[in-house]
This record gives structure tokens, sequence and C-alpha cells, in this order.
């Protein structure tokens, strides 16, 4: 078991997953090293070299007391699914995540382990980043690996003493203790793609009463959007898509969300008790509520078939999937749709459902507005007969694998 966990989560461009790797290694001081080390990567349906580059890495270091883990999904399962994907597989006491467009410069760690392991009223911790879009971003541009060097040398010297709390940091990297994992589990599989997942996992850290840290003594490099620059269009999508979802969970007042009660994020934090049951998000089986019990009760007889979907992402075929579904549904068959208020507006989705349902012929359609605790996911699962899957949609994606883990007939 290591004592320290850094999880990668990469898509393709395995020239910037190896840079940001070895730059990683190099860059740890001996002292972490004694105390193990795991570098899980997790390969997020890549279809490049990436596969055969991490072989080759694990080759190379295989002498050190670097133990590299290789994760390898059939699919892009998204950024924040990654993420907790990586993290079921860690065991260390300080864990950081992290992306793939990073290069790491020498010490830049030891100011964040260094505050986890002494300072128990802070629960995760951040660098400065070359490009961010909190108060992270230090705004420089560098063309060469000693520019970087030499800048990030003398700006954690000159900051070393800085220490600033914040409300809410990017996961490009973050380090955290496992007390913090285990309060608060993973990211938000709603957020799909990716996009204000990680605000929301930073205002879920701070609701426990833990503070987040951004540390003077660390910086690194951040190139910024290598993966979603790649795929602007679904990147585009999820951006559109997230952000009001993002104002209606949090009850952020905005043109997205006019009802919403709170005027900032500090009021979120400074207004929302922590419960464990309604913030944490599993990520792996044993970590759900596994009782035998469906969450839904079944009065009769009829087959439930599920349909849950990024519903405002117009990159989801969610719609297509919902014209199957009704095809296949006979006498006896009741489709719902699982269209979570915490998420989205009923009137907007319900609406877009209803133009759909009036122009085929008439199935039992049951719109399921409840809100479910993530623990209860697999609850919630157990109570329907068949999950519906849908192209092009990273939380139906999630629904679905999550379904067929559990041997739940997926169509």
């Amino acid at each position: 078991m290591s004592y320290y966990s850094f999880v990668l989560v990469c898509y393709n461009n395995w020239n910037l997953s190896r840079q940001a790797i070895t730059s990683l290694i190099n860059s740890l001081d001996d002292k972490y090293k004694t105390k193990g080390i795991e570098l899980i990567i997790v390969n997020n349906g890549s279809t490049d070299e990436t596969s055969v580059g991490i072989e080759d890495l694990k080759k190379l270091y295989t002498a050190g007391s670097i133990e590299i883990i290789e994760i390898r999904l059939e699919e892009n399962m998204g950024y924040a699914v990654g993420l907790n994907i990586g993290l079921a597989r860690s065991t260390g006491r300080i864990i950081t995540v992290m992306n793939n467009d990073l290069i790491f410069t020498k010490d830049w760690f030891n100011g964040l382990a260094e505050i986890l392991e002494n300072n128990y009223a802070v629960g995760a911790v951040v660098p400065y980043l070359s490009y961010a879009a909190t108060i992270q971003n230090v705004g420089v541009l560098f063309d060469s690996i000693d520019e970087i060097d030499n800048f990030a040398k003398k700006f954690m010297q000159n900051n070393k003493e800085k220490v600033t709390y914040v409300d809410n940091v990017i996961s490009a990297c973050v380090s955290f203790r496992r007390d913090m994992l285990m309060l608060i589990g993973g990211f938000d599989f709603w957020f799909g793609m990716g996009m204000a997942d990680d605000t929301d996992w930073s205002f879920r850290a701070n609701i426990t009463g833990l503070r987040v840290a951004v540390v003077g003594s660390s910086f690194v490099y951040h190139i910024g959007n290598a993966t979603f620059a790649k795929i602007p269009e679904i990147t585009s999508a999820a951006i559109i898509s997230n952000h009001p979802k993002f104002m209606i969970k949090w009850n952020l007042k905005g043109k997205e969300n006019p009802n919403g009660l709170h005027h900032s994020f500090r009021e979120v934090i400074q207004n929302n008790t922590y419960l464990r049951e309604k913030y944490y998000f599993p990520t792996k089986i044993a970590e759900f509520n596994l009782s035998s019990e469906p969450l839904l009760e079944k009065k009769d007889n009829s087959v439930r078939i599920l349909l849950a979907a990024d519903w405002t992402n117009t990159k989801s075929q969610w719609r297509n999937s919902l014209q199957k579904a009704i095809s296949y549904a006979k006498p006896g068959k009741e489709v719902c749709l699982w269209i979570p208020q915490q998420y989205f507006m009923e009137n907007e989705v319900g609406a877009e459902v209803k133009k759909i349902v009036e122009s085929l012929n008439w199935v039992a359609i049951k719109l399921l507005y409840n809100n479910i605790f993530p623990v209860d996911l697999l609850r919630f699962l157990r109570s329907f007969d068949v999950i519906v899957s849908v192209e092009n949609d990273y939380v139906n994606r999630y629904i679905t694998s999550l379904a067929k883990e559990n041997n739940l007939p997926v169509r």
C-alpha cells in the first residue's frame, strides 16, 4: 500500500501525458518516494498510442519506488467519472488528482504535502497555475522547460508563506487527505464530460467544515484545455448544459435559475449543512447503499423501463432512445424518465418530452422528478427491469455501466 496516490486521467494526447508523467516523477523528492508512491493512469478510452506508452513507462520505472498502474477504459467516461474510477483504485493517505496537460517543477509538491500532513483544519490544497479560471491563475506563458523551472523557483520562494483559503478551485491539480475523500467521495457524475464538477467538489469540501487552500509555495505549469480543445463541440455542449445544472443544484440566483436563493458562492457554503448521504458520491460499489430492497416500490407486475440522460445536453441522443423505448414498450410496460429536479427545470425538460410522446403512439410514460441521494443510486436502478442506453451521453454512460456491473439488463 502506497502512502501517496497520484491519479491522472488522459484521453489521447499521449505526448502531453508522457510529459506530465515524467515531469511528475522527476519532480518528487526522495523522501516521498521512500514512503511509497502509486501513479494511477486512467486511460479514458484513448485510441492513440497511450496504452503502449504507459507500458513503456512501466518498464522504465520498474526498479523505482513508484508503481505505475493503468486502468484502461473501453470508452471515454468523461473527466468526472474517470477521476472517480481512479480514486476507487487509490490506496494512499494523501491523494492528488490531475490533468495530463501539466508540467511539474522541482519541489512543487512539498508545500502541499506539508500542509496536509500538519494542518488538519485543511482538507484540500492546490498549487498556483500558469493558467486557471480561479485565483490560482498566475497568467504566464513560456516556451521552454528552463523558463518554466526558473519562474517556478522564484515564484515559490517569493510566495512560500502565502496560503489563501477559497470557496472553489479547478481540478487540474488537487491534493487532499483520504479523510476528505471519505467525507465527500468523488466527483458528481451529473456533470458528465466535465465542467463545473470541480467547483461542485470544492463546495462539498468546504461544507464539511474543512478548508480548501491555494498554496504559494507550490506552482505547476498548466497548458490548459488540451483535451477539451480536441473535442470542441462536445466541450461546448457540456459547458452550456452544466452551468445551469450547477446553478440549480446549489440554488444560485441567475438567469438560468431566477428563483435561486443564494447570490454568491460564499452564501452557498454558509447556508448548507453537511449531510454525508446527500453530498457523498461513491467511487466504488461497496460505498453504495447495498440494501436488497429496491428504492421504489412496485405495486403490480408491470415491466418498468428507465431512461436517464443528460437532458439539456444538445449532443445527447436521448430523443432517439426515447422513441425506441416507446416502440418496444408493449402493454404492461411503463417507460420512466428520471429527470431530477436537483439538476433540471421540470417544466423545460417535461415540455420537450411531451412533444415527442404526443407525436407517437400512446404508451404509459411516467416522469420521475425524484432527487435521489447518490448513495441510493443502485437501489434506485434496481427498481427497474430494463435500463435504456443513450448514445453520446456521458451521464447515461455512467448509469448504464453501473447497471451492467450489477447485472441489471441494459437495452
